[in-house]
């Protein structure tokens, strides 16, 4: 490796090409140029720039995730970033198999990286472009097929001498790109870890363990200080202009190979574009599945509001029904009353006795 003084940013993204000459090299395969065409122009700036070698580009895509975190060819990388999260050193006992519990025909959980750390933990690390196809409950099913897979391991191996107490952790990271609004309230938070608690205060051990990390809030840090190990790793994930990525790398040169991996597939233009356009098509329609659930959700929300107001309404004309019928009842009571006085009067006068002073009269 260079010595740090020595890297420049062509040592990191690569040599950089004219952009005349990689249009030229994209418009001639006419395939490729009119999916960049379809493009916004703001992914097209994004992929040009890339491409010469203008700046660098995020990892969040699957492809280039699984390339620079590929925990069989260069585990290292996986142990630090864990190691970074977890606030401890992290080793790497085994790598496990991505694929899970079938959940329906043609459909199973298949996780980004999934290893067993010393000790027997599991971890799996998942990338998401938008946080909210990773909601709690979708983390619940992956908490839960690690489980499972972990029992059946566990329970074939030791036999009859199984025990729940043979169970190790399974931990869970899920760093999304763009969180939901459920962080919004805790900004400037951007790690967030699920703690177990009772209401009794009892400690019972659990085994699911969940950690959320915000990249959008981070981005939003008003501070531009590179301090610690997570830091690092959260700005490699986040940055693509040059001079954040030149002072990131001048400050922790590892990750400089990761970078000269991103940069091999600038070579490849067509694989770039390609990749790029799927997957901004597969986040588009997830957008609009989400938008349309969150619409259909806003209905149901609103006509249960309907349905309660109504109810509401309903009990105050029943509740104004009953009021009405006891001040008619109260009305019909004092009526009565009167009229009784007025006999008694009438009685009383035709006695000769005045009814107001109670005295005979003369």
């Amino acid at each position: 490796m260079k010595n740090v003084t020595e890297i420049t940013t062509e040592a990191i993204l690569g040599k950089s090409v004219p952009r005349e000459d990689m249009l030229r090299q994209i418009r001639a395969d006419s395939e490729i140029s009119q999916i960049f065409d379809e493009l916004r122009s703001e992914d097209q700036e994004r992929i040009l720039a890339y491409l010469c070698g203008e700046k660098s580009l995020q990892i969040l895509s699957d492809k280039f995730f699984k390339k620079i975190l590929d925990p069989l060819a260069v585990p290292e990388r996986v142990e630090s970033l864990l190691s970074a999260i977890y606030g401890q050193d992290v080793k790497i006992e085994s790598v496990l198999p991505r694929e899970g519990v079938m959940v329906q025909e043609g459909s199973q959980v298949i996780m980004d990286v999934l290893v067993r750390i010393a000790g027997g933990e599991t971890v799996d690390i998942e990338m998401q472009r938008l946080g909210f196809l990773f909601p709690g409950e979708r983390t619940s099913c992956y908490l839960a097929d690690m489980i499972m897979r972990q029992y059946e391991k566990t329970r074939s191996s030791r036999g009859k001498d199984f025990s729940y107490h043979d169970m190790k952790p399974v931990n869970l990271i899920v760093i999304m790109d763009q969180s939901t609004k459920e962080f919004d309230s805790v900004k400037p938070e951007y790690i967030h870890r699920r703690q177990t608690s009772y209401s009794s205060g009892v400690k019972v051990t659990t085994l699911e363990h969940v950690t959320y990390i915000s990249l959008d809030t981070f981005r939003e840090k008003t501070e531009n200080k590179v301090e610690t190990l997570l830091d690092a790793w959260l700005t490699f994930f986040t940055a693509e202009d040059t001079a954040k990525v030149l002072a990131l790398v001048d400050r922790w040169p590892m990750f400089l190979p990761m970078y000269q991996d991103i940069a091999s597939f600038r070579w490849n233009p067509a694989e770039v574009i390609g990749m790029f356009s799927e997957a901004l098509r597969i986040m588009d329609r997830n957008t609009t599945k989400y938008m349309i659930d969150s619409m259909h959700q806003e209905l149901d929300d609103l006509r249960k509001e309907k349905d309660d107001l109504l109810r509401e309404n309903d009990d105050l004309l029943r509740e104004k029904d009953i009021l009405h019928a006891k001040a008619e009842n109260q009305n019909q009571t004092i009526a009565d009353q009167e009229s009784k006085i007025n006999k008694y009067k009438a009685l009383l006068i035709k006695n000769g006795i005045d009814p107001d002073s109670g005295s005979e009269k003369d």
